[in-house]
């Protein structure tokens, strides 16, 4: 009886485990703040490209883009300004994108290793993530000189923080 229940609980526990979900992309949304000046902004226009699988994180990939030219910080001109070419080139790279290489547990949530590519220049960032019952939350910063955007000379004053939530169904 119990190699029955061992091997009945080996086949099926993937399936009474897995809890892959859909991510609702039409709801998504991403806000960033610009440290220096507390510029806060959204970008929308968003798609899921991957697959996630709570019950096996491991095994999933978080990857998607956004449109660039959906760039906005509640003034016009100062969106307008950002867009062009001297800054985030939103003609020439309509489209901001990242892909996970990991993803591993954590206390609070999961953290997720990938590459975020902006402007055509590709970088290593890291996104912790907490879940609700509905909606995936992460967050992370970069500096906007490390994808060749330099809205100020000092290095420094270039970090953006960024916020995503993505809202699922099972």
């Amino acid at each position: 009886m119990k190699l029955v229940l061992i091997t009945f609980l080996a086949l099926y526990s993937p399936f009474v485990i897995a809890q892959k979900i859909t991510i609702k992309d039409d709801q998504a949304s991403i806000n960033f703040t610009f440290v220096d000046k507390e510029v806060d902004g959204e970008i929308s226009g968003f798609t899921f490209t991957g697959s996630i699988d709570l019950g096996s994180l491991e095994t999933s990939t978080i990857s998607g883009s956004v449109v660039t030219e959906t760039l906005d910080t509640d003034n016009w001109f100062r969106s307008r300004h950002l867009r062009s070419e001297k800054y985030f080139s939103a003609k020439a790279h309509p489209k901001l994108s990242f892909k996970s290489n990991n993803i591993e547990t954590t206390a609070s949530g999961f953290r997720v290793s990938g590459q975020l590519t902006i402007k055509g220049i590709t970088q290593n960032v890291e996104w912790d993530f907490s879940k609700s019952e509905t909606t995936l939350m992460g967050v992370t910063s970069i500096n906007t000189h490390d994808y060749d955007i330099k809205i100020y000379d000092e290095r420094e004053r270039n970090k953006v923080n960024i916020k995503i939530l993505l809202p699922y169904t099972y």
